[in-house]
């Protein structure tokens, strides 16, 4: 007899299968009643080793042994003719029959009942214990792209913020946001190093593979306390189904965690923002590229979230995206006029609002236009909407304390851009902010401390800003340095070189003053960027010419801190200055909010 028939006789195979079946229904009921029990990770993985750990030694006791009607005997010491493997292989038959119904039950209530019902089984927890009601912490990474080409990034950082976005409206969950998350993934750190950056216990992360309209979404969390995997799961379907994946994401998440919910049901991981795979995915590309901010990113995010909205004239979040485009794009394409583009913006944004009066960025999008427009209240007004509807929003305050610190609201600014950057610690543009404020409170050397920090993480208006501020400190060869370091070649065009030249050789001789005067002229009704740069110039030494400079300018853009520097504080109490107030809608927004910090320093203010 060969060996392969006396393990056959022996009903090593039987055996075997029998095991295996045995094995995943324990581990199926297992990982059902420690869930409900709320027991670690840890422990349905010791189920599942021992579980493997014995199916070696099941084998060698299925050959070497052999159950009789006395007992287990070892097969050595059975007759042949008084064996009865074959009666204990019909009976093993029946058991492997039994099992693999088992097993198929187990399947069909998991698949109908169990995957159906997160929700509710999240929803119907007992009340929690202490340790459950604790707030949890979690940071979602962009999903990592496996598709062939390596061209789907803009999809995996898509499906990670829809995520992130349904986690920051739950209840007693602390969300890292998004621009730390995605920052710090570009970084070479490991799991529990980005976890200690972000200050979060909890860590998802995932991979998105497509082809054509077919989509598979890898996603794993992280208890990096534990150094263990809560869950994994691998979802299969179209473009169609990526809604209901992301909401299953997010209930098993609130599973996992324990997340005190106040006996709601989970909400929906992300609104259903389109029916229209294409319009979806033509919007999540045009997002990648608007977040990019150069010249030709911009350009093609306005065409594909064009494409996006005419496919679908109802998605809000693409028009509220493009709207987003619109107000930013002129600073990057300089033959590009603000008063043809942000009309657009305020169009887009108004048909996102028309569908959904609550968007945030359209909201955004809205007060950043009133701001163009010298509407500065109304501005404030929204921006305070925003922000009492989205109070863990980092950016709405961040762009807030702009507007504070420009109009001499010092303070109330530094609150502001402190509880954005507490929010979200790698939000790098509020990091100029945070140095503006401290140059305009006086204190030059943290300010500039503030402003290489900004340069050092890439940010291209910390030079510029340091600059001002050396010249405001009267450190002029600092300042010599940082401002032409901070002036990049396309902007050459407009004798930006020439300008500067010029401004410092007066500041060397005072009697080239009037030369630099006639160089610049005056900036007439439209405001370019450039001229914004040099009416930081002017403000930053106390010239009075500045108030010449924008006389023939309706609408005159608030200045950032420059003109609440101690070297302008002379000129703030010149009538010129209140005038020019009034004209920049700064003056409606002292009577509405409140007026500036120095007070006494400003003619025609109440403390003057």
């Amino acid at each position: 007899m060969s060996f392969f028939d006396e393990l056959k006789r022996r009903n090593v195979f039987r055996v075997a299968i029998a095991y295996v079946l045995l094995g995943w229904a324990v581990l199926q009921g297992a990982d059902f009643l420690l869930d409900l029990a709320g027991a670690p990770e840890w422990v349905i993985r010791v189920f599942a080793i021992a579980g493997l750990v014995g199916f070696p030694f099941a084998l060698f006791f299925a050959w070497a042994y052999e159950l009789t009607p006395e007992g287990i005997k070892r097969e050595s010491e059975v007759q042949r003719s008084q064996s009865i493997t074959a009666r204990t292989g019909r009976k093993l038959n029946g058991v492997i029959i039994g099992l693999l119904a088992l097993v198929i039950v187990l399947m069909v209530v998991e698949r109908f009942f169990f995957a159906g019902n997160n929700e509710q089984r999240v929803a119907d927890q007992p009340q929690s214990t202490p340790e459950q009601t604790a707030i949890q912490s979690i940071a979602v990474l962009p999903f990592r792209d496996m598709s062939a080409a390596r061209d789907q990034a803009y999809f995996g950082e898509g499906v990670a913020e829809e995520l992130l976005n349904a986690l920051v409206r739950l209840d007693n969950l602390k969300v890292a946001s998004r621009t730390s998350s995605f920052a710090i993934s570009q970084e070479n750190l490991d799991i529990p190093a980005i976890a200690a950056r972000l200050g979060v216990d909890h860590i998802l992360e995932g991979s998105v593979r497509t082809s054509g309209q077919q989509v598979r979404i890898t996603a794993q969390l992280i208890d990096v306390r534990e150094d263990a995997h809560l869950w994994s799961q691998t979802y299969d379907g179209t473009l169609d189904d990526i809604f209901e994946f992301q909401d299953e994401i997010t209930a098993r998440i609130v599973a996992a965690l324990h997340v005190q919910l106040s006996g709601q049901a989970v909400a929906p991981a992300a609104e259903v923002l389109t029916t229209n795979p294409e319009a979806y995915r033509l919007y999540l590309q045009g997002r990648n590229l608007w977040r990019q901010r150069s010249y030709e990113s911009l350009h093609e995010a306005e065409r594909l979230l064009q494409e996006a909205v005419e496919l679908d004239p109802g998605f809000h979040q693409a028009w509220a995206s493009l709207a987003l485009v619109y107000f930013v794009i002129a600073q990057y394409d300089f033959s590009l006029d603000d008063r043809e583009t942000l009309p657009k913006g305020l169009e887009a944004a108004e048909r996102a609002l028309a569908i959904d009066p609550a968007n945030t960025e359209a909201l955004l999008g809205k007060a950043s236009y009133l701001e163009y427009n010298c509407r500065l209240a109304e501005a404030v007004t929204v921006y305070e909407q925003v922000i009492a509807a989205n109070p863990d929003e980092a950016t709405p305050r961040h762009w807030l304390a702009i507007v504070l610190n420009s109009v001499g609201l010092t303070q109330r600014a530094r609150q502001e851009v402190e509880l954005a950057i507490d929010l979200d610690p790698l939000i790098t543009s509020a990091i100029v902010v945070q140095s503006d404020i401290e140059g305009v409170l006086g204190n030059y050397e943290q300010a500039r401390a503030l402003a290489r920090k900004g340069t050092m993480m890439g940010i291209s208006g910390g030079e510029h800003s340091e600059g001002l501020l050396a010249l405001a400190q009267g450190d002029i060869e600092a300042a010599r340095r940082l401002l032409a370091n901070a002036m990049p070649g396309e902007r050459d065009s407009d004798g930006r070189t020439e300008q500067l030249r010029l401004f410092f050789a007066a500041l060397d001789d005072p009697a080239q003053l009037p030369r630099f005067h006639t160089f610049i002229g005056k900036a007439g009704d439209y405001v370019s960027y450039s001229e914004v740069d040099t009416m930081s110039l002017l403000a930053g030494t106390g010239d009075p010419y500045l108030f010449d400079y924008l006389s023939e300018t309706a609408c005159p853009p608030i200045l950032y801190g420059a003109i609440w520097y101690e070297s302008f504080r002379e000129q703030r109490g010149r009538p010129e200055f209140l005038e020019l107030m009034e004209r920049a809608g700064v003056v409606e927004l002292w009577q509405q909010h409140g007026w500036p910090d120095d007070c006494a320093s400003v003619y025609g203010c109440p403390n003057h």
